[in-house]
């Protein structure tokens, strides 16, 4: 009894297979087609409303002003002489690198100053190096007041 169940299985299987790999000629029109040279044909079926979405989040995109990226964090401190030294720091900076923008911001209590402007941290980490010799104790940041105008 067992042989035969484990027989019927195995001829059911693979037809069962063989019957859920139709081709029809008719293509929906919610799709996406692209051929590849003549190596094949690559077909994405879509909901109607996928490129309205598509479209709203793009627009979105547009007229977001910032986006979360990396800078390099080169000083950050409080106190009476901060901004004092926070101009100093950036002024360094300036004379180094000149082409790096640099950002100094108040945040009640520290003042800090940053440079660059990264989509993600391995681009920030180029500059981080060059840095580490001026300013040993720079590191990697996430900042989210990074414009795409900036990059």
């Amino acid at each position: 009894m067992r042989k035969s169940t484990i027989i019927a299985v195995l001829l059911i299987f693979p037809l069962s297979i063989m019957w859920s790999q139709t081709i029809t000629n008719e293509l929906p029109t919610d799709l996406i087609q692209a051929t590849i040279g003549t190596e094949g044909k690559i077909v994405i079926h879509q909901e109607e409303g996928i490129p309205f979405l598509l479209d709203a989040h793009i627009e979105m995109n547009r007229r977001q002003r910032y986006f979360d990226g990396y800078r390099i964090q080169l000083y950050s401190s409080s106190g009476k002489k901060a901004k004092h030294l926070a101009l100093e720091v950036k002024g360094k900076i300036l004379v180094s690198f000149p082409d790096e923008p640099v950002y100094i911001s108040f945040t009640a209590p520290f003042w800090r100053v940053r440079v660059g402007n990264y989509r993600n941290k391995h681009e920030a980490l180029g500059l981080l190096n060059r840095l580490k010799r001026e300013f040993p104790n720079s590191y990697v940041v996430k900042d989210s007041s990074i414009k795409l105008d900036d990059l």
